[in-house]
């Protein structure tokens, strides 16, 4: 199964300029495959002759996943293979790529302007993060158009039962179906479909135990908070991803991890409706014992 190709599409119509403060550009719409209306207050805007874009249109035409840091007021990007790290108001951003199990420092960058919060939304330098992402990006200055275009990466694509053969540390993407097992409590990636056996393909996800907050964080609030702020929901059981991080093994099983610097998780809705959508035969979700 292929990643759907993704463009983004600003449409600027008579933005007015403004030196030291951001200007809202009029009609402004987003187009991401289909079109995608900004909510009320959530427009882009233009400071010091640069395009600023809420931070979540940016990661969802690029395919990333963002982590907010509230504390320091940090974000994360996380895009396969590849890391950004920035903070609000601070106009030098690190690179990181993901390599051997671990994020790896590459460079800085200094942007032009730094992230902003503005209307309780962060917003970031649109060139900034997708030439970061080696994104190529286009401005057409007669109809006000910013196109940015997703570098097609090469990714390590696994089914899950193909991620079980794996070694410990490995980078792989995979698309799958979130589950929880009702008596431990343990979340996992599940395969689409069954298997020759009649059977679901499942990899147990798992937590690191030291974070930025606590040294002994236990794997249930742990990643109650991490769907939370995801998917807005504790449990998103149901929910198909497409999930990219790394392998980790705990006394001799192999499990994916979930942490904020090396998983990118995408949700492409509940499980019966994608099923459908791609006129593949399924069971719907409900009917499925953990």
């Amino acid at each position: 199964m292929k990643n759907i190709k993704r463009v983004l599409a600003v449409f600027l119509c008579a933005a007015s300029v403004s030196v030291m403060l951001p200007a809202f550009a009029e009609e402004n719409k987003v187009v991401v495959g289909e079109k995608l209306e900004f909510a009320p207050g959530s427009e882009p805007v233009i400071v010091d002759d640069r395009l600023m874009l809420p931070l979540r249109a940016v990661s969802e035409a690029l395919d990333a996943t963002v982590y907010w840091f509230d504390d320091d007021k940090r974000i994360q990007i996380v895009l396969y293979d590849s890391l950004l790290s920035l903070q609000i108001g601070n106009n030098v951003m690190g690179r990181y790529t993901i390599t051997g199990g671990k994020a790896e420092a590459v460079d800085t960058i200094e942007m032009d302007v730094p992230a902003m919060i503005q209307n309780d939304r962060t917003y970031v330098p649109v060139r900034a993060i997708s030439e970061a992402f080696s994104a190529d990006v286009k401005w057409d200055n007669v109809n006000r158009t910013a196109t940015i275009v997703p570098m097609k990466r090469d990714k390590n694509e696994l089914t899950v039962a193909e991620i079980g053969a794996q070694d410990e540390g490995v980078l792989c993407a995979a698309y799958g179906v979130i589950g929880r097992d009702n008596e431990t409590g343990i979340f996992y990636l599940r395969s689409l479909q069954k298997n020759s056996f009649g059977e679901y393909d499942k990899m147990s996800f798992c937590t690191p135990v030291k974070t930025s907050s606590s040294d002994d964080t236990a794997y249930g609030d742990y990643i109650s908070q991490y769907w939370l702020e995801q998917f807005e929901t504790e449990n998103p059981s149901g929910t198909v991803v497409y999930f990219t991080g790394i392998t980790s093994r705990i006394d001799g099983q192999l499990y994916l991890v979930i942490n904020k610097t090396t998983t990118s998780i995408r949700s492409l809705g509940y499980y019966d409706v994608y099923m459908k959508s791609l006129g593949m035969s399924f069971e719907p979700y409900e009917t499925v014992v953990s």
